[in-house]
């Protein structure tokens, strides 16, 4: 399930201490289930031909203010930079702006909110897309099926 919205919050103008403007983020939210062993995508998206490249940082938890919370993986827009372990990699076309997470060989560690951090120019200007991911393990999986059957 993909939830999107917009949350408008009045932040100091850039200019002057006293002017006070309104600064939007726009924030979106998907939940995603994944059996363990096996390899998920959790998506992120960004508009590539408006903006450019931009730099992209996942990580695990909430989303601060700055950067990227416990930082998984992260991207200048045209290459992977940095990255926390071998089984978290960036597979979807860069040049098209799809910059979903791979996680591989899936654990029920993995399991909990991820967080992926667009970073567009300008002061609060950000896209936050954060993804709640489920992990299943063989047992609970026959037992989903079995309501099912």
């Amino acid at each position: 399930m993909l939830v999107a919205f917009t949350r408008c919050e009045p932040q100091l103008s850039e200019t002057s201490l006293s002017n006070w403007r309104t600064s939007c983020l726009r924030v979106m939210d998907a939940e995603v289930k994944g059996q363990a062993g096996q390899t998920i995508s959790l998506p992120c998206k960004y508009d590539r031909k408006y903006y450019g490249a931009l730099s992209v940082c996942w990580g695990r938890g909430e989303i601060p203010l700055f950067g990227c919370s416990d930082q998984l993986i992260s991207t200048d827009g045209y290459r992977v930079e940095t990255g926390a372990s071998s089984r978290y990699e960036l597979l979807g076309r860069l040049e098209d702006g799809d910059v979903s997470l791979t996680i591989l060989h899936l654990t029920e560690g993995d399991a909990g909110r991820y967080g992926c951090r667009v970073a567009i120019p300008g002061w609060f200007n950000d896209e936050k897309h954060h993804v709640d991911l489920t992990v299943v393990t063989g047992e609970g999986l026959k037992k989903v099926r079995g309501l099912y059957e």
